[in-house]
């Protein structure tokens, strides 16, 4: 007698299937983080916060994704070629900074470019760079690139797969800014952009190893800058100025912008489900 072959998993998450996990993981994330912080601080509470929200919401949903479940998600490698995009993208950080500058201009006062960031050191500073340059990373591109934009590739298309994976990240992104008009706007609208970076880097490379990569260097050189400011000023972006000076902006835009054509050339023509 010949056995029935299983019926195949459809698509996980779907976009409303996405939304619930979004706000599940936000949700977990958020309390977790009010109740950790008296604690353990600031930065230690939300990194609690984000490994139980995005980390057990991710892992969960990931029991859904239909086989080969590692490779949807993208836990696997990429070719080495993309290497050398990813340095190129590198300096997307610089882009990144300039649209704060062009928000500010929105909120009068809001924004002390010299002073953005707060002096770290000591354990402060190990804290930060734990969380920012390393655990963020993972926990980030595991949850919006591995498994949710699997599956809303799959159910939506390349296109509208990373869209939605991106606005979702940055809403996330912005609600850590609530209260604050100038810091919702600027997170909300750094990250949709990073999101759609990210989830573009996704779809060429079929993982999200790049993504963690790219991540870990854009959030590296970002704090290297401050701790280099005094040797090497940048205004607008780690020194006082209201705008990176077009010396600075030019070579970083060709930059990126030859990364992305790299990209381009490097996807594969077929987009399997949660490529």
């Amino acid at each position: 007698m010949s056995e029935v072959a299983p019926e195949p998993r459809p698509p996980a998450p779907t976009p409303l299937g996405a939304l619930v996990l979004t706000g599940l993981a936000w949700g977990t994330m958020v309390l977790v983080t009010v109740l950790a912080t008296p604690a353990t601080g600031g930065t230690l509470g939300l990194a609690l916060g984000c490994a139980l929200g995005f980390g057990g919401a991710g892992t969960l949903a990931a029991r859904q994704v239909a086989a080969p479940a590692e490779r949807r998600i993208g836990l696997c490698g990429f070719a080495p070629r993309l290497l050398f995009a990813l340095v190129l993208l590198v300096p997307w950080v610089l882009l990144a900074s300039e649209l704060d500058n062009w928000i500010a201009l929105l909120f009068p006062g809001a924004k002390e470019p010299a002073a953005d960031q707060a002096a770290f050191d000591g354990l402060a500073t190990l804290e930060v760079v734990l969380f920012a340059a390393l655990l963020r990373p993972v926990l980030e591109e595991f949850f919006f690139r591995g498994v949710v934009q699997q599956g809303l590739v799959a159910t939506l298309g390349p296109a509208r797969g990373v869209l939605l994976a991106a606005s979702l990240y940055a809403l996330v992104r912005a609600s850590l800014g609530v209260g604050d008009e100038y810091r919702t706007l600027t997170m909300g609208a750094q990250a949709l952009l990073d999101g759609l970076l990210l989830g573009a880097l996704r779809l060429a490379s079929g993982s999200i190893l790049p993504g963690i990569l790219l991540q870990m260097g854009v959030v590296g050189i970002g704090l290297g800058a401050v701790a280099a400011a005094a040797w090497l000023p940048i205004p607008g972006f780690n020194a006082s100025g209201a705008h990176t000076p077009l010396a600075w902006l030019l070579p970083a835009a060709f930059s990126v912008g030859l990364g992305l054509a790299l990209l381009v050339r490097a996807r594969p023509p077929r987009v399997r489900s949660g490529a």
